[in-house]
């Protein structure tokens, strides 16, 4: 174990988009310091897409009653990462992934680097791009540019002693994923709004990118279904209990090799997303938690218990 001089606040949250919220919480109670924090992103996925905005986030302070409603209105859990960079509240990101469950399938890239930047290119600050940091990159939009840098990392990987203190976000789908999570709706609607699905082919549901929609009638009842589909017979991604426990065991093993200990540590579920497995869920929390007493003087806090 190793000899912290207070506890390290760790705080179990739902999805992982709230870990913006986790560190605006941490800079209000001085857990962590003011200024933007090096992250190391434990994910079985990057979360680094662009954030599509319906507002502007420019200017928003970095305190919890801003950035709790930004985060249930504006930023999803594959946008955090882009968002927090934009807000001042994350400059690197160390992303560790776990390595393809699938025999003699290509290892994911480890032990690069990339020097990145966000903007936003329209004069709402609405609309954002991303990019490597280069000089000619530097004539791209607005002028309210933010770094950051992004290394694709192993358990092999030594986190870099610095002045800004770095912070442990682990997703529990890192141990043990869905594939494609099991999350299906019905929402009932209006027989114009059922006929009006079913009969166009080009709907803009049934031509979305990202769900399976159907028009159902069920008795009088006119509903759309969202990703209403069979279970998968087999998903390589979800993991048995041995191999969670032994990838626990690995990051632990990394964790004690690092010079220091993080500042903050912050545990997403992704239970309600669906891509933890419902069934593991609790059985990874309960291990990783443990792991962490086992290294670390830790204060464990639920994070809806302390923004509400």
């Amino acid at each position: 174990m190793q000899n912290d001089p207070s506890p390290i606040p760790v705080i179990t949250i739902e999805e992982h988009n709230e870990a913006l919220t986790a560190l605006a919480w941490a800079r209000e109670t001085g857990a962590i310091e003011d200024g933007p924090v090096r992250l190391l992103h434990v994910d079985q996925h990057a979360d680094l897409n662009i954030p599509t905005l319906s507002r502007s986030i420019a200017g928003v302070p970095c305190r919890v009653d801003a950035i709790k409603p930004l985060v249930e209105e504006e930023i999803s859990i594959a946008t955090f990462l882009w968002a927090g960079a934009y807000l001042g509240l994350i400059n690197e990101v160390f992303w560790l992934s776990p390595g393809s469950p699938i025999p003699g399938a290509r290892p994911r890239q480890t032990q690069s680097s990339k020097r990145m930047l966000i903007a936003t290119t329209d004069r709402d600050r609405r609309e954002m791009l991303t990019m490597v940091r280069r000089p000619e990159t530097f004539f791209f939009g607005n002028d309210d540019r933010m770094p950051l840098d992004l290394h694709f990392v192993g358990t092999n990987f030594d986190i870099p002693k610095a002045e800004t203190p770095w912070v442990l976000g682990i997703d529990l789908d890192y141990f043990s994923c869905n594939s494609t999570p099991e999350n299906g709706f019905r929402i009932n609607v209006t027989e114009d709004t059922y006929l009006a699905v079913r009969d166009n082919a080009y709907h803009p549901l049934r031509l979305s990118l990202y769900h399976r929609v159907k028009a159902v009638r069920k008795g009088s009842d006119f509903c759309l279904e969202f990703d209403m589909l069979p279970s998968r017979s087999a998903d390589p991604l979800i993991r048995d209990a041995t191999s969670i426990v032994a990838q626990v065991s690995a990051l632990a093993e990394m964790l004690q090799r690092q010079a220091e200990p993080p500042a903050l540590v912050v545990i997403a579920r992704s239970r309600i997303s669906g891509f933890t497995p419902a069934h593991q869920w609790q059985f990874i929390e309960e291990h990783v938690v443990q792991m962490l007493r086992d290294n670390f003087t830790c204060a464990l806090h639920e994070g809806a218990n302390l923004w509400q």
